[in-house]
Formats: structure tokens, sequence, C-alpha cells
């Protein structure tokens, strides 16, 4: 006696067959079969435009992806749920990314991350840069030339007085938080413009002058001396101070040198 073939059923043909009994459309087999509801004209005319470049772009690698008319209708549809939501002009800086940084066409976990912003596709300094930039004229914000506004603005939001007086392990994860929002809303086409700020009182330095001048008369170099007294420059009653005070009083024990530090 032969056997009969026994005949393969998709998983979408089961679920559509519970469904047609119970009359009600199961989640996963709305996923399954496109979730027509959610991709619109526009998102599937974005969508065989990503798959005409990719086509450009990796040309017999491309056909090696997706060889077959079958393979390449389903990765459409799960592109196009995955990307219903991107604005256009995220996924066009994208596909540019592609081209520099995928020798083959991206899954779409990858592809996800391109589309996320990164300031140097945008013409920005990348979030390490603009950091430092941020600390570096966090003492006089109004008198420096900034590189680009989105860095002035993160810095305010983060506060001046935080970058100057907070460790680099508490301020630079708020920064690159602040920073990388907005340049996100720079990517989709929000545009900054800062406001001049109110001039601030000129910085006494009369306190660092005056220790300074009271180390070098006891015999300690100038050089060394201006190094001891910069704790002087941060901000009274910040930690940043006291650590770069002890510090100073180690050099002052390291050079035999006994007076009392200011506080």
């Amino acid at each position: 006696m032969t056997d009969k073939p026994r005949q393969m059923v998709s998983l979408q043909t089961l679920l559509a067959q519970r469904d047609q009994k119970s009359g009600t459309p199961s989640e996963i087999s709305r996923t399954l079969t496109g979730n027509r509801a959610t991709l619109d004209h526009d998102t599937k005319v974005l969508i065989n435009m990503i798959f005409a470049r990719f086509h450009h772009i990796y040309t017999h690698r491309f056909e090696s992806a997706y060889g077959d008319e079958t393979t390449l209708n389903q990765a459409k549809r799960e592109w196009a749920l995955s990307l219903a939501s991107i604005p256009a002009n995220l996924v066009e800086m994208a596909l540019e990314r592609c081209k520099r940084e995928h020798a083959w066409p991206p899954t779409i976990a990858e592809f996800l991350k391109l589309v996320q912003p990164a300031p140097e596709s945008l013409g920005l300094p990348d979030v390490a840069s603009a950091y430092q930039e941020a600390c570096r004229h966090s003492h006089r914000p109004s008198d420096h030339r900034w590189s680009h506004p989105c860095v002035q603005i993160a810095a305010r939001e983060v506060g001046y007085f935080n970058l100057r007086s907070e460790s680099e392990r508490v301020s630079r994860p708020a920064f690159q938080s602040a920073y990388l929002s907005l340049i996100e809303r720079l990517a989709a086409g929000e545009t900054f413009t800062i406001e001049q700020p109110v001039a601030l009182p000129e910085p006494d330095f009369g306190a660092e002058e005056a220790l300074v001048e009271q180390l070098t008369s006891l015999g300690v170099a100038p050089i060394q001396a201006q190094q001891i007294a910069y704790y002087l420059e941060k901000p009274k009653g910040s930690s940043v101070r006291d650590r770069y005070r002890h510090h100073a009083s180690q050099q002052l024990k390291a050079l035999n040198v006994e007076i009392e530090l200011p506080a």
C-alpha cells in the first residue's frame, strides 16, 4: 500500500481557516497577511523606492538575497510593517549611509539603526566633540562662536553650571541625551535659533591671582603655582572644586610648602 503524499499547509492558511471559523482575525494572522490597514499607498511607494535603490546599490548581491518574486514580496511586506512610521527624509538618509557602511543589503534591524540620525551625517560635530566644546566654553558661553546651535542648546539644557561642576560620568550622559534628541528633531526638519543671552558680569580671578602670587613668593614655579590655584576657577561649594583643592594640597605637601588654601 502506497502512502499518499502529505500536503504542506502554511501557517497563514491554518490561521485563516481558524479565523474563518471564529469570525475574528487574530493579531498574528493580521500581521502575517500584511495588516493591510496600516500599509497605505505612501508606505508602499516608500518601500518600492527602498528596494529599487537597493537593487541599484547592491546589483547582483541584491539579486542573490531576493532571487525570486515570492521572497521579494514577503520581504517588502515585513519592511513596510517595520518602517510605516519612519519619515521619508530619515529613510533617504539611511539609504545614503547604507552605501558607506554596508557591503550587502541590510537587514531590517540594521536599517533601523541607520535611520537614527548621526550628528556627523548632518554636518554637526560628533557627541564627544560636542561635549568637549560644551565643557570648554561653559564658563563664558556668550563669548564663544558655537559650531552649531544644537551644541549650545544641549549645553544650556544640561546647564552650564552642571557642565562645569559635575564629573564627566554624570554630565556626559545628560548632554548626549539632550544633543541626540536635538539631532533627531533637526533631521525631521526642525530649525533652531539661539537667543542672545543676557551678559553676565566678568568673573573675578582676584583670589586665584593672589594665591599664585603667594606661592611664587614661597619659591613655587609660576606654572606650577597656576596649576595649584586652578581649583579656584571652579564653582564654590562644588564637588569638582573640592576635588581639585585636595589635589592642590597634595602638590603643596610634595613641595614642602605649608599654607592654608582658600576654600
